[in-house]
């Protein structure tokens, strides 16, 4: 058996230059979440930030990439691809991890304590991170 699924997601980046990171299943990651019928993934992203993390005042900035994996739930062999969004927040929003799914923490980090963080957490999701990094801090 094998399911496919669709998932929007988003780097969140607030006005102190910090980026906001969960921690789920012992890695650090980013606010992701499967797609809901009839919805858009940018607003699929903004939905699941929102439900993981507690932060509701987004702008949105620009598309990112995708990204593609596969994991084994149970007998079920899953497929993922998520559709990454940069996003903007003011301020330092107080977050609220949802912790029903797994989320034990949320934090804003800066560019380095993440790229420190992220050194532990799916090769996908360095990838994304170092590839906004460097695009951003190139302008």
């Amino acid at each position: 058996m094998v399911k496919f699924i669709n998932a929007g997601g988003g780097i969140v980046q607030n006005d102190y230059e910090e980026y906001l990171l969960i921690f789920r299943n012992g890695k650090w990651d980013l606010p992701k979440g499967q797609q809901d019928s009839g919805e858009e993934l940018s607003l699929t992203a903004i939905r699941e930030i929102w439900e993981e993390c507690g932060v509701k005042e987004l702008t949105f900035a620009k598309p990112l990439a995708s990204t593609r994996h596969s994991y084994w739930l149970g007998e079920l062999l899953v497929f993922k691809k998520t559709q990454w969004y940069l996003f903007y927040t003011p301020g330092r929003p107080a977050l609220c991890p949802q912790t029903e799914e797994g989320i034990e923490r949320c934090s804003w980090c800066t560019k380095e304590e993440a790229t420190l963080l992220l050194n532990e957490s799916y090769p996908s999701i360095r990838w994304l991170f170092q590839r906004v990094i460097s695009s951003l801090t190139k302008k």
